[in-house]
This record gives C-alpha cells, structure tokens and sequence, in this order.
C-alpha cells in the first residue's frame, strides 16, 4: 500500500517581517541515547569494535550474561546469531539462541537447566568473539561465565517445591557446574 501525502508548504511571507518574528529553524534530530552509557548515542556505542575493553574481564562477561552491557557491535557477524533476553525469577539473562545443555548421553535433567546452559552458551561465544578478533579476555571473563551457569541452576534448584526435589536439582546442578568448572581449569580458562 502506498500513501502520499500532500506536500507541506512553508508559510508564504511578506518579507516585511523580521527575522525574529520568525520561528527558529528545527532544532538537529533528536538523538536517541543509549541507555547502556551515558553521554553517547547509539551509534557512537556500536562503533568499531576492535578489542576487548580493559578493566574487570569478570565484571564484563557478567554484564554482557545478566543485559547489562548490549552485545558489541558486530557478534552477530563473526559468531553467526544474535543473542536475545529471557526474563527469570532471578533476573534478565542473555541467550544464544542455538545453545542447549550438551550432557554426555543426555543423563540428568538437561531440559531442566537449558536456560541457564544458553546463557553459559553465549559466555562461551563472546569469549570466542574476543579471541578472533585478537584481544582475548583475561581467566576472569571465563570464571565469571562458569560462576553464572552455577548460580542460575541453583536458583532453578532451590526455586522447587518439595525438598526432595530441591536435593534432586542441587545434586544435578552441582554435578554439571563441576564438570564445567573442572573443563575450565583443564583449558587454562582460556577461549573453548
């Protein structure tokens, strides 16, 4: 469907009025701000993404798992999807989209923990994402990463009605957060 409308005219003036009298010209477009930093637009924000940015590697990996810090600008072009926020009981969580909980012959409740191995998913890729573009993030980002998958499954764990439920989850989810924590330290808690 195509709509027109008519053109606006400006107001035809007698050229006897002075400038003054004359309504100022727009102000520039309104910038929309991003609400992730403070002073700078969305487009100064999503700039060139060239290396992972100093500070608290840890700080960061949980920002970037919890939505507090937006994606950078180009992960969606170098890993291959674009991660989207489920809301839990325990707080917003960033996910890949293709992730799941990948358990050696699917033993333990791995649909269960899916969410929280998503979000363990895409700590995993940004750490990837760092590591292809030449600035690996420091053994913090991936402790920090391993840490959230721990808590999220036992938030799932302790959020069960019944005790024997919540022994069964805290087992499995003790289980799983060891085994990753474990593969961690094996890796160096470098990139997987």
């Amino acid at each position: 469907m195509i709509i027109r409308n008519t053109p606006v005219r400006p107001p035809q003036t007698s050229g006897t009025e002075s400038t003054a009298a004359r309504p100022a010209a727009p102000a520039a477009r309104n910038v929309v701000k991003d609400s992730f930093a403070s002073g700078t637009n969305a487009a100064q924000r999503t700039g060139a993404v060239g290396k992972a940015p100093p500070g608290d590697h840890g700080k960061l990996m949980s920002e970037y798992l919890t939505g507090a810090r937006p994606p950078p600008a180009d992960f969606e072009q170098v890993m291959g999807y674009k991660p989207y926020a489920i809301q839990t009981p325990h707080g917003q969580r960033m996910q890949d989209p293709l992730g799941y909980a990948s358990v050696p012959g699917k033993i333990g409740p791995d649909k269960e923990f899916d969410p929280a191995a998503k979000t363990h998913d895409y700590g995993y890729d940004l750490l990837r994402y760092y590591d292809r573009k030449g600035t690996p993030l420091k053994p913090e980002a991936r402790k920090a990463a391993d840490a959230q998958f721990r808590q999220d499954m036992f938030d799932y764990a302790n959020d069960q009605k019944g005790g024997v439920a919540k022994f069964k989850y805290r087992a499995w989810a003790q289980i799983y957060a060891t085994a990753v924590e474990l593969n961690s330290r094996v890796q160096g808690y470098g990139p997987p």
